[in-house]
């Protein structure tokens, strides 16, 4: 069964994603699509620096198909500057790397990343990633493995669609399917079923090759019982299949094999099942119009097998699918043709085959103008030529023949002086990649002859395995006539004994010989039935009657038809009870086996020939021994003066001389009842006079002005289109251009040619056959123009000067004979004629004074004429040129008494050629350079040993070039060498060691070696090399020497091992690598996690239906597994976890009220684990509470009650507040908050005043809107009021401030109103003055207060913890000054039972 998986990437080719544009940025880069289809790069940046690019890939893996136990791989190249590093992702799970499992590697070679499945499992079956990241970006694809598990069971299959209510046919079905107790299963069906499954569905045209590949004999025998079979097919599919259409065999493709065919089903939920070799295999269904199935047999691995197909159990479709067992003997070559040539490649097979397939840059090429494909008539050899080859045709060109393939690269040189020029290069007509045709011919005669010795060693096999089979069933058949024959000769005697005794008994004779012929036919019968089933096909056979007495004995007659088919005669006999019973009489007749005979190797082949030329028609037979006859349109035909019948062994050929259009037709050659057919198509192509052509082709040469004329005769049948083309455009009648045509002839006449006339000239004809071309050159000459510069001066010394130049653009069609030159001395008039040079482009000018400046005319003479002239600029004689610098010497050794030294000539030698050196040396820490060679002996070579050194010292030197004008400029100093004996390797790095590391680096130290006199020398330097723990070659991380004692280690692989060393080195060589004892990690020092954001909030509240974003950063080492947590079990699906490196996303896309809880996040790895957890609520603005009812309790207070609101039930943090609003003030102010139940009392309500009060439903996202309660108003009880005027005395009623009633203490919750009341006297009215902490109030706006009547009252709405402090109250008139004061105390929390107070404060006295 298929192990199917589910392409969740939304970056495959085909599928559409919401992503940006090309060059649109997003929160993570730029998203860009790759040339190749189904990768997606995002590019970190947005711009490159120069040179370096983001990853991409130039082959993605493809998705595989196998079958379960199979080894497969993926493979991918990349590209990208810097290198890209690659890493494969499953969709489900991760990828667990194993040997035996699963591996990654890459080749140096290929350049290809592989993930590689050794035995692929059914649960490998998945979605694969494949990323290359660096620097600058990031390419993904996706790739599918899908998986077909072994033992796929159609009872399984049916019993898992219906469950246990199985329709009563389908349990039939699977009753007949089950296996016995005790029974083997075989799921591959015997040669003698699928002999027969092949034939039910074979065309009647090839049961003759099918019996005779099965070795059936009995041709009519196999025709009844197939017929009989059929029928029980129609029986069984017609409960299912009401109509087959479109029913096609095995079609094979360039990497497929199809099997077509439409079924229209009676009922849609029938089942289809697909068979190889008896083996249920998956398939693929597709939905189509009126209730029809489409069955897909995928895969590339061709093998020989037999398909068939099931409908609920009924076969209705059968295939044998075999495909050719040829290979490539030769295979393709790589071509290298010119622009405008023909290219031909050749290939040689194993195995005759009619055709191959041609393929060029992937698309199926066929005979054309372009391409010509032909075969050999042996059909081994097969070529293709490409013709008139241009640059856009270089690439791979591949021949497939079955599932056999060779490709081979065509490069097309490019000719680059037609470019130049700006024409289209010259038609060519040789062919590139001719080869050696005696050595193709000799490969496919081996190939022919091996060919045959196979055909002729399966023959003999089948014949014999044939004739064992026969020696078989003739053994077994004597065997059972033997114990027939026993068997009769006793119930004879039983027969004799028991009518002897019933004659001596008196019974009637006629009675006897009806119980006798009764008891025969039975015997028969039985007999009969048991050959019946024990035999393969049906067989003729004749029955003798049974006869009594003295009756003489009756046969039944054999009766031949034309066809040849047999039918049995019976006879009818009369028994006891008057019914008719039919006698089959004689024993049974051996049954006569043909031998095949002669048969076709190599039958006739369709023909294509060309009238009045020559074909033949070649047929290969078995044996050599056999005539055979012609036949043409039915008529016999022999050898005439037209056809030439050959026979050359055990083939015959048919040749036909100048064919005439009379000898088409059908061709049939017959032996030994054998024949074979082929059609001979006579066509008329357009075709050329092979002499004239001859003449045509040749170049055609024609001066400036004059015409030019081509003509040719042609023959083909008419009508024929006729074209002319001069670099490649098509000409036509103009003032300059004629062209006529006639029967059979044709002309081009061009009149006043130019130069820029010159090119390929083309003759096209095409008709209804084929097309003909002929190419010449026309060739216009002209004046050459004149030589090209500028001129490159080879030497300019004080006796000579050198010039070299280059040839003219055109030479007008003709040879260089000479050029002509001129010389001028400047500051003179007249020019010196110098002459003719000859054909070649430079002169030595020894005729010069030295400091004299020269100048030089050059014209190219040709046998057409002069051309203009080109002159030089001034060219100096004698100039003095200094060499430039040679190159820096080299030290090549050293020793204590001499130095060898190398360098090399300078690049500017000043015009002149090098005559010596001279070389000088210095020591170290000294300013004075002193010349090694003698002023008079200047050095020849390129080299020099210096011998004057002292031991010990250090030295450096420089060498300078001498020309004929002098010594040049030194050289750079060469490097400080020591006059010493070369130094011993030095020894091993100590306490070598990391120091740090992280995912992509490595930090590492060391110690200088120790230096031993004589056996280590100190070091000079240091090289460091790693290893990853896959290979086992060595990398050096640096080119040059590190003079340090440490070095970092970079672009390493995040989580690789490897193992490290360091090798010290100096002037004596490399000393023993030091490696560290164990390998190494690419990964940080090991760091316990812990979270690195300082500011961590551990509540979030959240509203339905926006997004939750939880962001941890944190730092641990190595990379931590990191989970989520929700109330400690793990979050759903519907939460998004991303993870990057140090930090872990949580996101929920809407949130809901069910998502509320704890959430933890577990950063864990090898050193420890850390948590932390957050507290989020999901929650919306509360709904408001219900109707509002007042009602007075206790006089001057009024109790509140309303309805809960309705999301209190599921808001356990819900609260209420309650404002009120009096009619005096006119403003709402809160009487409470944090109210957890739906009730709350009032105080301090005063009569003749209206109420009203809101009450809010709260939560942690706000407040809801208010419930409004009714007016409440109590009415004043008015008494009767008198007035008694007292009698006015006169008195001084001022005195000091006085406080009548002092403050006092207040406790007051925290969130709630507290009120300050003092009373006071004083006449006349005093100050007064609020402190807090000697602080004033007064012009405090968070502060109420006033003074009435002498009551002076402060008001804080909310009291905060910044409230806490000593309040004073200062009263101040000219009679004097009072103070009073008191404390606030604000409590923490909250408590319930403060509701009950109804006021926001407590008052206490001291």
């Amino acid at each position: 069964m298929w192990k199917k998986s589910k392409v969740t990437d939304q970056t495959a080719a085909g599928q559409k994603v919401n992503a940006p544009e090309r060059g649109q940025w997003n929160d993570k880069g730029i998203r860009k699509k790759s040339k190749v289809p189904g990768v997606m790069i995002t590019q970190f940046e947005a711009e490159l620096p120069e040179g370096m690019t983001t990853p991409d890939f130039s082959r993605k893996p493809i998705a595989i198909t196998i079958q379960e136990g199979k080894s497969t791989a993926f493979k991918a190249i990349v590209v990208g500057n810097p290198k890209p590093t690659i890493t494969w992702t499953r969709t489900n799970g991760e990828i667990v790397f194993h040997p035996d499992t699963c591996r990654q590697n890459y080749s140096e070679a290929s350049h290809e990343h592989t993930l590689e499945f050794p035995k692929v499992a059914p649960e490998d079956a998945d979605t694969y990633k494949c990323y290359a990241t660096n620097d600058y970006g990031r390419a993904v694809c996706t790739a599918v493995l899908n998986v077909i598990e072994v033992g796929f069971s159609k009872a399984k299959e049916l019993q898992k669609t219906y469950g246990d209510d199985l329709p009563d046919f389908l349990r039939k079905k699977l009753k007949k399917c089950a296996p016995k107790v005790g029974a083997q299963v075989q799921n591959e069906p015997t040669p003698e079923e699928k002999v027969w499954e092949i034939l039910m569905n074979a065309e009647k045209k090839d049961y003759e090759r099918i019996c005779a590949e099965y070795g059936i004999t009995n041709f009519r025998g196999m025709l009844k019982k197939l017929k009989q079979m059929k029928q029980e097919q129609d029986v069984d599919t017609a409960e299912f299949v009401s109509h087959i259409d479109t029913l096609k065999h095995i079609e094979e493709d360039d990497d497929e094999a199809s099997i077509n065919l439409d079924l229209e089903l009676k009922e849609l939920n029938s089942k289809i099942f697909l068979y190889k070799d008896g083996e249920m295999v998956a398939l693929t269904k597709e939905e189509c119009d009126e209730m029809k199935h489409s069955l897909k047999q995928v895969g590339k691995k061709h093998d020989s097998v037999l398909y068939s197909m099931d409908v609920q159990g009924g076969t209705v479709f059968t295939a044998d699918f075999k495909v050719p067992d040829v290979d490539f003997a030769i295979k393709l070559q790589e071509v290298k043709a010119d622009e405008r040539q023909d290219a031909l490649f050749v290939c040689v097979l194993t195995a005759p085959l009619n055709e191959i397939k041609w393929f060029g840059k992937n698309a199926l090429l066929s005979n054309g103008e372009k391409f010509e494909i032909s075969i050999s008539e042996d059909k081994l050899i097969h070529k293709l030529i490409v013709r008139d080859c241009l640059p856009l045709d270089a690439g791979i060109y591949a021949a497939v023949a079955g599932i056999k393939s060779c490709n081979a690269w065509l490069v097309v040189e490019a000719d680059k002086e037609a470019s130049s020029k700006g024409k289209k290069a010259a038609r060519k007509n040789t062919i590139a990649g001719l080869g050696d045709d005696e050595y193709l011919l000799r490969t496919a005669k081996e190939q022919q002859e091996k060919y045959q010795k196979e055909m002729e060693e399966r023959l003999e096999i089948a014949k014999k395995a044939q004739s064992e089979r026969d020696a078989a069933e003739e053994a077994t058949r004597l065997e059972a006539q033997a114990a027939k024959k026993r068997s009769a000769e006793t119930k004879a005697a039983a027969n004799a004994a028991a009518k002897a005794k019933k004659a001596e008994e008196g019974v009637d004779e006629s009675a006897s010989f009806q119980v006798g012929a009764h008891v025969d036919v039975e015997e028969l019968s039985e007999g009969n039935e048991e050959a019946g089933q024990n035999s393969l096909f049906m067989e003729t056979v004749e029955v003798d009657k049974v006869t009594s007495g003295d009756s003489p004995p009756r046969q039944d007659k054999v009766k031949e038809s034309d066809k040849g088919d047999k039918e049995e005669e019976e006879e009818e006999v009369q028994p006891p009870a008057g019914k008719r019973v039919r006698i089959r009489q004689g024993p049974l007749i051996e049954e006569t086996i043909i031998d095949p005979g002669v048969h076709f190797l190599i039958g006739l082949s369709d023909c294509k020939a060309i009238i009045g030329e020559e074909a033949e028609l070649v047929c290969k037979l078995s044996s050599e021994d056999c005539e055979g006859i012609w036949y043409k349109d039915g008529g016999e035909i022999k050898s005439n003066e037209g056809m030439t019948i050959i026979k050359e062994g055990s083939y015959h050929k048919l040749k036909l001389h100048k064919v005439p259009e009379e000898f088409a037709g059908k061709y049939k050659f017959e032996a030994d009842g054998r024949k074979t057919e082929a059609l001979v198509v006579v066509e008329d192509p357009p075709r050329f006079d092979p002499e004239e052509l001859k003449t045509f082709i040749t170049p055609f040469t024609v001066k400036k002005g004059h015409k030019a004329t081509f003509k040719i005769s042609y023959m083909g049948r008419e009508p024929v289109k006729v074209q002319w083309f001069l670099e490649g455009e098509e000409l036509s009648d103009e003032a300059n251009i004629k062209l006529e045509t006639s029967d059979g002839y044709t002309r081009l006449l061009l009149i006043k040619l130019q130069r820029k006339d010159s090119g390929e000239v083309k003759l096209k004809l095409k008709n209804e056959f084929g097309i003909a071309e002929a190419l010449t050159e026309l060739i216009v000459l002209d004046k050459p123009t004149p030589p090209m510069g500028p001129v490159e001066i080879v030497e300019a010394s004080s006796s000579a000067i050198e010039i070299k130049w280059r040839p003219p653009k055109d030479c007008g069609g003709c040879k260089i004979g000479n050029y002509i030159l001129e010389r001028q001395q400047v500051g003179r008039n007249t020019w010196k004629k110098v002459g003719l040079i000859g054909p070649l482009a430079k002169y030595r000018d020894l005729d010069v004074d030295h400091g004299r400046r020269y100048c030089y005319r050059i014209r190219v003479e040709t046998e057409m004429g002069t051309s203009e002239l080109m002159e030089t600029e001034d060219i100096q004689a004698g100039t003095k040129a200094y060499p430039g610098p040679p190159s820096t010497p080299k030290v090549v050794s050293a020793f204590k008494d001499c130095i060898n030294l190398s360098w090399s000539a300078p690049a500017n030698t000043g015009g002149t050629n090098i005559l010596g050196y001279n070389l000088e040396k210095r020591k170290k820490g000294s300013n004075l350079w002193g010349q090694v060679n003698s002023p008079e002996e200047m050095i020849r070579a390129k080299g020099f040993a210096v011998k004057d050194v002292v031991e010990g010292m250090e030295y450096e030197f420089r060498v300078a070039a001498i020309n004929n004008s002098g010594a040049g400029e030194f050289s750079t100093p060469s490097e400080f060498v020591f006059a010493r004996d070369p130094k011993k390797p030095p020894g091993k790095a100590i306490d070598f060691k990391v120091t740090d590391s992280s995912y992509t680096s490595l930090c590492l130290s060391w110690i200088k070696p120790k230096e031993i006199k004589g056996v280590e020398d100190e070091a000079k330097g240091y090289f460091v090399e790693i290893r990853p723990a896959e290979n086992t070659e060595w990398n050096r991380c640096n080119s040059n020497l590190v003079t340090t004692n440490f070095f970092t280690v970079k672009n390493m692989k995040s989580m690789a091992m490897y193992w490290v060393r360091v090798i010290a080195v100096n002037d004596g060589g490399e000393g023993e690598p030091q490696e560290l004892n164990n390998y190494i990690l690419a990964m940080p020092p090991p760091v316990r996690p812990r979270f690195t954001d300082t500011k961590i909030k551990s509540f979030m509240v959240v509203q339905a239906g926006n997004s939750a974003r939880l962001t941890m950063n944190f730092e641990a080492s190595p990379w931590p597994e990191v989970k989520w947590l929700k109330d400690d079990v793990p979050v759903t699906k519907t939460v998004t976890i991303s993870n990057a490196e140090g930090t872990s996303q949580l996101l929920i896309p809407s949130a809901e009220r069910s998502d509320s809880g704890v959430y933890t996040i577990v950063v864990k790895n090898i050193v420890g684990q850390e948590t932390f957890s957050i507290e989020i609520r999901v929650t919306d603005e509360p709904k408001p509470p219900g109707p509002v009812e007042m009602e007075e309790n206790v006089p001057g207070t009024v109790t509140i009650s309303w309805a809960p609101s309705p999301d209190e039930k599921r808001d356990d943090r819900l609260h209420y507040m309650v404002m009120k609003r009096d009619s005096s003030k006119r403003t709402w102010n809160t009487v409470a908050d944090h109210i957890f139940n739906n009730k709350f009392t009032a105080c301090n309500i005063m009569p003749g005043r209206e109420y009203r009060f809101r009450v809010y439903a709260k939560n942690d996202m706000g407040s809801s809107k208010p419930t409004e309660s009714q007016k409440w108003l109590l009415p004043i009880k008015k008494e009767k009021f008198t007035v008694n005027m007292p009698r006015s005395k006169s008195c001084n009623l001022q005195c000091p401030p006085k406080f009548l009633v002092p403050l006092k203490m207040h406790i007051a919750p925290q969130g709630y109103e507290c009120y300050m009341s003092c009373a006071l006297k004083g006449d006349p009215t005093p100050h007064v003055t609020w402190l807090r902490d000697n602080i004033s109030l007064n012009t405090n706006t968070n502060y109420y207060i006033s003074n009435t009547c002498g009551v002076c009252s402060l008001l804080i709405l909310r009291v905060g913890s910044k409230d806490t402090g000593e309040y004073k109250v200062v009263a101040e008139n000219p009679m004097g000054r009072a103070e009073c004061s008191t404390k606030l105390t604000v409590r923490g929390k909250y408590l319930p039972e403060d509701i009950s107070t109804g006021f926001g404060c407590i008052e206490e006295n001291n």
